[in-house]
């Protein structure tokens, strides 16, 4: 099974829905709050030149963000890295 972070926050309406769908898709993943983990708001930043940019996604080594958060382009992308819901 893949492993899936993604990096968030709080205050991030992009943030809510990409959750809210990988919730109703029924797949796993690991919230990683970069306001709270500085390990992770570092990882963020390294991964966007300098820049937190959330939501963030990791898979399995695979980093990418959807901002605007796009439903269809998570769903595409989750199923080119072989994760079907």
């Amino acid at each position: 099974m893949a492993e899936i972070r993604i990096y968030t926050t709080s205050w991030s309406a992009d943030c809510e829905q990409a959750k809210q769908f990988l919730h109703d898709e029924g797949i796993f993943y690991e919230e990683i709050d970069i306001d709270k983990s500085s390990e992770g708001a570092r990882f963020v930043e390294q991964a966007h030149g300098g820049r937190r940019v959330v939501p963030t996604f990791d898979v399995d080594g695979t980093v990418f963000s959807l901002k605007p958060f796009d439903w269809e382009k998570l769903q595409k992308e989750l199923a080119r890295l072989g994760i079907d819901d």
